[in-house]
């Protein structure tokens, strides 16, 4: 049953209680007890019953065109001017715009992709993964905020802009692009801006990267700070494969047999300390909350080159600060060729998750994995490389951006960050397009754990106030 159908049950439901009780007060009481809501449905934002749909057409990568083609046709519904750039199953992208693109006019760019990770593990979820349930003020199921809910803030305060482009000539044309594929391997972006990149015409793309978070500040735990992704690592995945001819019964082991070996390289591998770089976005990073501390702290954070010899220890403390200082190792997978307990594997393979630093070239990175594993029957071969790009400058769309943010969420502070994730955002980079990356919304430790886990969800405020900062975005760049 969608979302609508049950309101519009409980609405049956409210007529009949209201027709048989007397006091209208203990009938809406009565009324709310037995369905199990906590609010009346008039009062469930469009932003909440959109995004509840969208989650329930499922689109783990590779099956996005449902999806796909359901928000485009919200965006037909409001007045957007749609244009499918790619309709296969797998590769399915689309840009829907204030004026269409075959205006040429310089264009912003609001950037977010259809996929979605799989749900995993069924059991740990509160409510089922892709059924966009509204309960408890949230929408709970997989996108919610990577990335689905990012892109209905997104299209809700281009259309606010409807009018205004109706009634006159703005500077600039806005585009939502949606694309495919962001969470394999980019293959919505690649194919968008190899076929599309001219007509696009983009001077600024806003898509995913930072996102609100409190806890960075010593002196005030409680300040929030929105980090604006400006610049973000390289992922190299990594597979190790190990074969070793051995006995085969697990009763009476050999000397050395492939887990053993292959344990016994992750283990050196893993807990080799990483080096620790600053580079300019970093820096900034540090000065930031700097300006947010008390005494010798302050000073500390204002100057982190100087003091990084007595800063180290307490940098790393925090993964989310360590992951910006350092390259990073995650093993994601491992697989044995042996059935049975008792049977010894005659061969591992590993696959890694490593994040880069921009100033890290991947085939140095691979000879030190190399020399710290220890192995030389260990087999290196690389799955993914994501593309280096430069880092956007802090012009007037991050100024603008700034202020919004700063308006929507008052006594807050903003600054850049180098995005420990890789995005779609690179390739635009690449091309020469800054990119500045958020979800503009304040999360909880839950929500920030719920990220490719069990469990993601937003809330009705969070996707209201972040629609706000794209709204007071647009209007400063295009209005005011």
């Amino acid at each position: 049953m969608t979302t609508k159908r049950k309101y519009d049950f409980l609405q049956c439901v409210e007529a009949v209680v209201y027709r048989r009780l007397r006091y209208p007060l203990f009938a809406v009481f009565l009324l709310f007890e037995i369905s199990g809501y906590a609010q009346p449905p008039d009062i469930i934002p469009e932003s909440a019953t959109i995004l509840s749909e969208y989650i329930q057409k499922r689109s783990i990568s590779g099956t996005e065109k449902e999806a796909g083609e359901f928000l485009a046709d919200i965006c037909r519904s409001k007045g957007l001017h749609v244009q499918t750039l790619t309709a296969e199953e797998g590769n399915y992208n689309f840009a829907a715009s204030l004026y269409p693109l075959s205006k040429g006019l310089p264009n912003i760019i609001f950037l977010n992709h259809i996929d979605v990770v799989s749900e995993g593990n069924n059991n740990g979820w509160k409510y089922p993964p892709f059924a966009g349930v509204i309960a408890e003020n949230k929408i709970w199921g997989r996108g919610a905020i990577d990335l689905k809910g990012v892109a209905v803030m997104q299209m809700l305060a281009i259309e606010k802009l409807r009018k205004y482009a109706e009634d006159m000539r703005l500077p600039y044309n806005v585009t939502l692009l949606c694309v495919s594929g962001e969470e394999s391997d980019n293959s919505g972006i690649i194919t968008t801006l190899e076929n599309h990149f001219e007509e696009l015409n983009a001077v600024v793309a806003f898509g995913e990267g930072g996102t609100g978070v409190s806890e960075l500040s010593h002196s005030n735990p409680e300040q929030p700070f929105y980090c604006i992704s400006v610049s973000e690592k390289k992922a190299l995945w990594v597979k190790l494969r190990l074969q070793m001819k051995t006995s085969g019964h697990g009763s009476v082991p050999p000397h050395t047999y492939a887990n053993k070996e292959m344990t016994l390289a992750l283990n050196r591998l893993l807990n080799k300390p990483g080096k620790i770089n600053f580079n300019e976005a970093t820096i900034s990073f540090f000065k930031t909350i700097g300006r947010h501390e008390k005494g010798v702290r302050k000073l500390v954070l204002k100057h982190p080159r100087f003091f990084k010899p007595f800063i180290m220890r307490e940098l790393t403390r925090n993964p989310l600060v360590k992951s910006t200082l350092t390259n990073t190792i995650t093993v994601t997978n491992i697989n044995a060729s042996s059935l049975h307990t008792n049977q010894i594997a005659q061969e591992i393979e590993v696959l890694l998750d490593c994040r880069l630093l921009p100033e890290t070239a991947p085939e140095h990175f691979i000879v030190e994995i190399e020399k710290t594993l220890g192995n030389d029957n260990i087999e290196i071969s690389i799955i993914k490389e994501t593309p280096s790009a430069p880092v956007s400058e802090k012009g007037i769309f991050y100024e603008k951006f700034r202020e919004a943010l700063e308006e929507v969420y008052k006594g807050s502070a903003v600054l850049p960050v180098m995005s420990p994730a890789h995005s779609d955002n690179n390739f635009f980079r690449q091309k020469g397009v800054p990119v500045y990356g958020i979800t503009p919304v304040l999360l909880s430790k839950d929500q920030l754990l719920s990220f490719h886990n069990s469990n993601e969800h937003i809330t009705m405020e969070q996707l209201q106030n972040g629609t706000k900062v794209y709204e007071k975005l647009l209007y400063k760049l295009l209005i005011d």
